[in-house]
């Protein structure tokens, strides 16, 4: 099979407007992952039901996945440990996600990632996806770089996906599976593209 390209999907739980899928599906095998890291989900910002809403966009996008060819990847763990194995088992000629916005949390594991990557000399691509704009020295010229990035074509899904035979998909795991305590809220909103397209339609109506 050769090394892979891993395309890690974070707060992107979709096919459509991906350009890392895309650009990665276009170098060789891919294989879409999703890494649940138990200590994000003990963190005070993060509870039940968002587990609940989370699990909701996994389902979708892995039957999404799996009519392209290869079915989303779910793993259990620190993220540089899942990579790790991958790197093992297959070897990895390459990352790819969106840049995340996320929190402190978030910031210290995606600098443990980057020296992971950098370790074993594996490319890493963080594309941009909205309007943040990392690292600028000055806000001057923002406002243009914005207006060019969201009027930038929505990226298409991949055509096809080679299936990676025999590896095992995984398990979604449950709030009970994750230790989150129950956190019920009837009205929430669900989770999964078609959902929040859905609510966008009802919202511009």
């Amino acid at each position: 099979m050769g090394p892979l390209q891993i395309v890690w999907f974070k707060r992107d739980l979709r096919s459509v407007d991906h350009q890392p899928l895309l650009q990665a599906s276009r170098l060789g095998a891919v294989l879409p992952l999703v890494v649940v890291e138990p200590d994000f989900w003990r963190q005070d910002d993060a509870t039940a039901r968002h587990w609940a809403f989370c699990a909701e966009g996994l389902v979708e996008l892995r039957t999404e996945l799996a009519q392209l060819g290869q079915p989303l990847v779910v793993r259990l763990g620190a993220v540089e440990d899942v990579l790790e194995r991958a790197r093992r088992q297959f070897g990895v000629a390459g990352l790819w996600s969106h840049e995340e916005t996320g929190n402190g949390w978030t910031y210290a594991r995606d600098r443990r990632v980057a020296a992971w990557a950098r370790e074993h000399g594996i490319p890493w691509h963080e594309i941009p996806q909205f309007g943040v704009i990392r690292r600028l020295a000055s806000r001057d010229g923002w406002a243009r770089r914005w207006e060019a990035r969201m009027a930038e074509p929505i990226a298409p899904s991949p055509a096809a996906l080679a299936p990676l035979e025999g590896l095992d998909p995984g398990p979604i795991p449950t709030a009970a599976e994750l230790v989150l305590a129950p956190d019920p809220c009837p009205g929430r909103q669900r989770g999964g593209r078609r959902e929040g397209m859905a609510l966008l339609e009802s919202f511009l109506q």
